[in-house]
């Protein structure tokens, strides 16, 4: 018996039409056509066109075109290619993946997750970033010091002779 709340689109598969899955959808096959999904595979054959929403994570090995928003983490395998505007929390890019529009970042925090309904997240101090902007909306963030380890961190000293 297949599992509930799933959707597997087989190699050879053509969907038309606006796609609701509430767990997981597998894309080995064409889906053209809005999708709201928790989780998306797209494997090395799936494509995918429209405007897609995934409420948690996903991981594409095939193509994507128009729209792509993941709220969690998103994972480009070096076979994918998407081609449109992406948004993620989280990006793994595996080298040979293809982006091919604008990209962009919701900035999600794990921790925003597991704060208990009746307490709000407390908000964490950010340090300041330098922005260098790339030609295609995205920006590229440097990795900040972390001074307080710098400060415990012994640092041996030459001796003078």
């Amino acid at each position: 018996m297949p599992e509930a709340s799933r959707l597997y689109i087989g190699e050879g598969v053509v969907i038309k039409g606006e796609v609701t899955v509430p767990d997981t959808l597998v894309v080995c096959g064409t889906l053209e056509g809005d999708v709201s999904v928790g989780n998306l595979v797209v494997g090395e054959t799936g494509v995918i066109k429209g405007r897609i929403i995934v409420a948690q994570n996903a991981e594409i090995s095939g193509k994507v075109f128009e729209k792509l928003d993941v709220k969690c983490l998103m994972i480009l395998r070096s076979t994918s290619r998407v081609d449109g505007n992406v948004s993620y929390g989280m990006l793994q890019i595996e080298q040979g993946a293809t982006i091919a529009g604008g990209i962009s970042s919701t900035e999600y925090r794990p921790e925003q997750r597991a704060a208990k309904p009746d307490q709000p997240a407390k908000p964490e101090p950010r340090p300041l970033r330098h922005e260098a902007p790339l030609g295609n909306g995205a920006r590229i963030m440097p990795k900040q010091p972390d001074i307080a380890a710098m400060e415990t961190a012994s640092i041996p000293v030459p001796q003078a002779r």
